[in-house]
């Protein structure tokens, strides 16, 4: 069974240096870092955590908190979690998920007395959230992937919705489309302060006034015949729709019914593009959907960085914490008109 003596030697650093890797006592260079990474896989070295979080103080666990919530964890929250989770990897930590009641302070207090992780990852942040209350008075390290409006100055990496909504709309109309629909998630969830549904909704209204484009919005449950039923009377009324945005993966089945049981066509007669989605639930359609999709590494990678930062003391300013949504053309997105309406 190989030795921290026998890491040190295959990475060329000393035993002292592969001790403070591990421990986190005191920083070590990325490179050197990535050397005692690569000689522990090599070598299948299995520090005792259990010795190392006793000398360190330290567990070299971080949580994710993803509070139980409506519409449930689906791919794209899937893809944010294991990379956040290769990223922790990369630091020597270990990765767990907390699931709580949605925005439940007492259950996330009474996890923390146990001082199980050294810090939080916040996601499905709420305007308002009383998590980060929590987590101030408990001194927990964290960083939200999401914004709390009402602290503005709380660590946080997140989605810039107002651009990713721009660059939709601008997408759009450059294929001649004047007429949208918007599925976001529930009025539940915007009712709640639901951070993404809140900022798309502002960004949607804002950009019906700004791009000469006519619009709606629905707000929808996570259930296919809910929007199915939606899509349909919509187009009776309105036969001029054409082309729907969703930020809403688990509508999509239920969109694209509805459009083909009007006896339209995807792309020629409707166009259909998702936001905020990740390529997993894009590409599982037939046409494979159009998406503004998240940047899941640069997000995540920021987010788990950031929170080690902090864990260490060297914290610094990031310069840029929102990010947009990257375009990702597939086939469910085309010229408008092609039905002559």
């Amino acid at each position: 069974m190989a030795t921290i003596k026998d890491v040190a030697s295959l990475a060329g650093v000393s035993v002292s240096t592969v001790s403070y890797a591990l421990s986190g006592v005191r920083p070590v260079s990325a490179e050197k870092m990535a050397s005692i990474q690569t000689a522990m896989q090599e070598l299948r070295y299995q520090p005792n955590r259990i010795a190392r979080s006793l000398a360190s103080k330290r567990t070299r666990i971080i949580a994710i908190l993803f509070p139980k919530v409506e519409h449930g964890i689906g791919f794209s929250e899937i893809d944010l979690i294991l990379e956040a989770a290769k990223s922790a990897l990369r630091y020597g930590y270990q990765l767990v998920i907390w699931t709580l009641t949605a925005n439940s302070a007492e259950e996330l207090q009474e996890l923390l007395t146990q001082e199980l992780v050294d810090g939080v990852i916040l996601m499905e942040v709420h305007l308002g959230d009383p998590r980060i209350g929590v987590l101030k008075k408990r001194r927990v390290p964290f960083i939200l992937l999401g914004r709390d409006a009402d602290k503005p100055e709380e660590t946080f990496i997140d989605i810039d919705f107002f651009t990713t909504m721009m660059e939709c709309f601008t997408y759009l109309k450059g294929l001649g489309h004047r007429n949208v629909a918007f599925i976001n998630q529930s009025e539940k969830s915007f009712r709640a302060g639901y951070g993404p549904v809140v900022r798309t909704h502002e960004a949607f209204s804002y950009f019906l006034e700004n791009f000469e484009i006519k619009g709606r919005e629905f707000f929808c449950e996570s259930d296919s015949a809910q929007v199915c039923a939606i899509t349909e009377k919509l187009l009776a009324e309105d036969p001029g729709v054409t082309a729907f945005i969703s930020m809403n993966d688990a509508s999509l089945p239920g969109l694209i019914r509805g459009i083909e049981q009007r006896g339209r066509r995807i792309p020629q007669d409707v166009s259909i593009v998702s936001i905020v989605s990740s390529a997993r639930p894009a590409s599982n359609y037939l046409p494979a959907i159009t998406a503004f999709e998240m940047d899941i590494h640069t997000l995540m990678d920021l987010a788990v960085t950031q929170l080690i930062a902090k864990l260490d003391g060297r914290y610094a300013e990031l310069p840029e914490r929102l990010i947009a949504c990257v375009l990702r053309e597939r086939q469910s997105a085309g010229a408008a008109g092609g039905s002559g309406f």
